[in-house]
């Protein structure tokens, strides 16, 4: 889901290079810390909140977790692989 959120911010033009940081605590759904800052130091974590559901039954929904479709993704790793749900784009503005 970091992944996802921190293409999703540069697709969207907020930054050229991301990182997206998640924390949790067991027996909560929330997070209890996420972080988004781009190349530049600015921080786009309300951005990422307002946009992006990081409860985990959230996430199985949005990227198709339940679906069997990691056959694919068994050689050659999980990322940069067209046709997967965490390499969508989704219009942020």
């Amino acid at each position: 889901m970091a992944r996802f959120v921190a293409k999703n911010l540069v697709a969207n033009g907020l930054a050229k290079k991301c990182m997206v940081s998640v924390a949790y605590a067991i027996g909560r759904a929330e997070p209890v810390m996420i972080e988004a800052i781009n190349e530049k130091g600015e921080n786009l974590s309300a951005i990422a909140k307002k946009y992006f559901d990081f409860r985990p039954q959230s996430i199985i929904k949005k990227l198709g977790l339940r679906k069997p479709l990691f056959y694919q993704t068994a050689s050659y790793g999980h990322f940069g692989k067209k046709g997967l749900p965490w390499e969508a784009i989704v219009r942020i503005k």
